[in-house]
């Protein structure tokens, strides 16, 4: 129960932040967005409509045809965030801080939009609308749910080309980009982790050595090579991107023809890591 409250307070926080960045910059300098919000934005723009309830019915329609494509807890943090949303939406709306710069208004305005958002996420929670669309088309086409939500969110910022000026629309995707970056910052923090495979002939030897640097086990992988069609033992291991460089030269130091693939990890869980409960 204490993790629950805790990811609703984030939800909470997450949603206020969202909407500070939202009256205070967007609509500010006549900005779009992707998702619900973008939608919102538009009838704002066009209709003169307050953006706090028309995202609140958008999302709240949409939850309520994708429930079942959601996680029961996936689906109430959901709802909290729209019903949150939509409050902190109309609390702030007569906001304002008088910036009239584009190039201020979208940086800020994404950064302050991507850190709600990344607080938001991190709970598993969605803010709705093409998230759980994409979900939905997922389940019934090969389409996967984040190329659902970047095109659908693609659709919504070209939708308002119809609306606003052209230039409004570049800094719009400007602004998106910039939301993007600092929701990943919030998700995977100050140092983000790393996966690295490692093919070599000593991998028990370097396997050992990377658990006493850096405190975590690695798993030992049997394969056979493509080529040679012997059988070779792969090292996998997660770690801090900290630690990247030392691990090079610690692979390096123990086989010189040792080979290394490092990839970049969206999110890392279980021991050691994040709990996945």
């Amino acid at each position: 129960m204490n993790k629950h409250y805790k990811s609703i307070i984030l939800c909470l926080i997450g949603a206020f932040i969202n909407a500070i960045g939202i009256n205070c910059f967007l609509l500010e300098a006549n900005l779009g967005s992707g998702g619900t919000i973008g939608i919102s934005l538009a009838l704002r723009y066009t209709l003169g409509l307050s953006p706090a309830l028309t995202s609140l019915i958008i999302n709240i329609l949409v939850v309520i045809i994708g429930w079942k494509f959601l996680s029961k807890t996936t689906a109430i943090y959901t709802v909290v965030v729209s019903l949150s949303l939509s409050l902190f939406l109309n609390l702030t709306e007569g906001m304002n801080l008088g910036v009239d710069n584009f190039v201020i208004n979208s940086v800020f305005g994404g950064a302050i939009i991507g850190i709600g958002v990344g607080l938001i996420f991190s709970t598993g929670a969605t803010l709705g609308g093409t998230s759980v669309i994409a979900k939905i088309i997922s389940k019934y086409t090969e389409m996967k749910t984040s190329q659902g939500v970047f095109i659908l969110d693609g659709l919504v910022v070209l939708s308002f080309l119809l609306v606003l000026p052209i230039e409004n629309v570049l800094f719009t995707i400007i602004m998106l980009f910039v939301t993007e970056r600092a929701t990943s910052f919030v998700i995977e923090g100050f140092n983000p982790k790393k996966a690295v495979t490692i093919i070599s002939n000593n991998n028990e030897s370097i396997s050992n050595k990377i658990n006493s640097f850096t405190g975590r086990g690695s798993t030992l992988l049997t394969g056979n090579g493509g080529y040679s069609k012997s059988e070779k033992t792969m090292l996998y291991v997660v770690v801090p991107q900290s630690q990247v460089t030392r691990i090079k030269r610690l692979v390096n130091n123990e086989d010189e023809n040792a080979f290394l693939a490092i990839h970049d990890v969206r999110d890392v869980l279980g021991s050691g890591f994040i709990n996945i409960n």
